[in-house]
């Protein structure tokens, strides 16, 4: 590796949400573990974000506003197209990792193995038209017993749960047409390369406001169940499933949403 490379990029899309990137920014600063790059990525302007931006990053860091379509797949892939690091690391601007957080990634990724990993997961609720965004409620997720081809069938693994090193992500990008589970989609298509492999102790934080809806993204009205049926079809067309059992469970997902198809679909 390169001298003036960092060891990991840390790729933020934001949205318009400058209270939120500060957090998501500040938890970066606060890490142990201090290798590595962040690329902001901004999909409409605000001078409160650039605010942030301008007061939080340092010289290694870069922060932009992207044309086109607002969504963080395209911002996710701008980023992408910039990251010098060794190693991807995904982080929205509405979520946090614990200050132990990179050490801990750092040292799985030292320790050997596949080259995409994924750690455990809190879920903190709260409200954001409190000062201060106060915690209503913390809830561990455990992602270590779970079995990694089920990804072939659904998502379990937060975005920014997981690393990946940066090699394996050749030509492989976040598709901005789809209405939703454009982070799954991206994930399957990893899997075609490599499984993720899970390692303890990691410090991934998830920030949702649930007594706002409104101030969530994914709420949109192009995000409705139909659709979400058929970015699964989309997913399970691209992405065909390695094995009959895998197959088999798709289909019987889709059939428990009214959608028969025939198992050569999946």
């Amino acid at each position: 590796m390169a001298a003036d490379r960092p060891f990991f990029s840390i790729l933020t899309p934001t949205h318009l949400r400058p209270a939120l990137l500060r957090r998501s920014l500040g938890s970066l600063l606060g890490q142990g573990f201090q290798d590595f790059e962040i690329i902001v990525v901004a999909d409409a302007w605000d001078a409160a974000s650039a605010q942030a931006a301008a007061e939080l990053l340092r010289p290694q860091d870069r922060f932009f506003k992207r044309d086109g379509k607002p969504g963080p797949a395209a911002s996710r892939n701008a980023a992408l197209d910039l990251a010098r690091g060794e190693w991807i690391v995904f982080l929205d601007d509405d979520d946090s990792f614990e200050p132990h957080h990179l050490a801990t990634l750092h040292a799985a990724i030292q320790a050997g193995g596949s080259p995409v990993l994924f750690t455990d997961c809190a879920v903190v609720t709260e409200d954001r038209t409190q000062p201060g965004m106060p915690p209503l409620s913390r809830q561990q997720l455990a992602f270590g017993a779970q079995d990694v081809q089920q990804l072939w069938v659904k998502n379990f693994i937060p975005n920014h749960a997981l690393a990946y090193r940066r090699s394996l992500l050749e030509g492989i990008r976040f598709d901005a047409h789809m209405a939703s589970l454009e982070d799954w989609e991206f994930l399957v298509a990893v899997c075609e390369r490599a499984l993720p492999r899970y390692y303890p102790g990691g410090g991934v934080v998830m920030h949702k406001d649930y007594v706002n809806p409104g101030t969530r993204r994914g709420t949109a009205e192009n995000s409705n169940n139909s659709l979400v049926i058929l970015d699964f079809l989309y997913t399970y067309r691209r992405w065909p499933a390695p094995t009959p059992e895998l197959k088999a469970q798709r289909q019987a997902l889709l059939t428990g949403v009214g959608l028969s198809l025939p198992i050569e679909w999946f």
